[in-house]
């Protein structure tokens, strides 16, 4: 009888911050809607890169002209503004993203992305766009 190999199944490790934050949060979600969002952040960290950048929240799609973009697994850049005026902040995992206050890139608002997303209840995050995974 021959032996059968074994898949291994690469699974991305992820900051401790962001472990303890995808702890935290289970089951103790505000909403369905930031439920699915961190169920959906949490899998795509672990399991889905993205080389060409996801962008989970659109400038062009809420009032405030807020982005969220992430980058490889849990890199993010957080900005506001269009092309012709627009500032950012570059972090290293979503804890980090989260905390970000939205005054320091140019929103008129003393909020953090996190209140602001709850603010929205997650209403403008889109999980369908990483770029390498679109099909053109």
């Amino acid at each position: 009888m021959a032996k059968s190999k074994k898949t291994k199944v690469f699974v991305h490790q992820q900051w401790d911050e962001d472990l303890a934050l995808f702890a935290r949060m289970n089951g103790n979600y505000q909403s369905a809607n930031e439920e699915n969002f961190f169920r959906n952040i949490e899998y795509k960290q672990q399991n889905e890169p993205t080389v060409c950048n996801e962008l989970l929240v659109s400038e062009y799609e809420n009032d405030d002209i807020i982005y969220l973009v992430r980058e490889e697994y849990e890199e993010y850049v957080i900005g506001h503004g269009t092309d012709e005026q627009q500032e950012e902040e570059h972090v290293m995992n979503l804890s980090e993203a989260l905390a970000i206050n939205l005054k320091t890139i140019g929103l008129d608002r003393d909020i953090t992305l996190w209140q602001w997303l709850r603010e929205t209840d997650y209403k403008y995050v889109k999980y369908n766009r990483n770029w390498d995974l679109v099909k053109r």
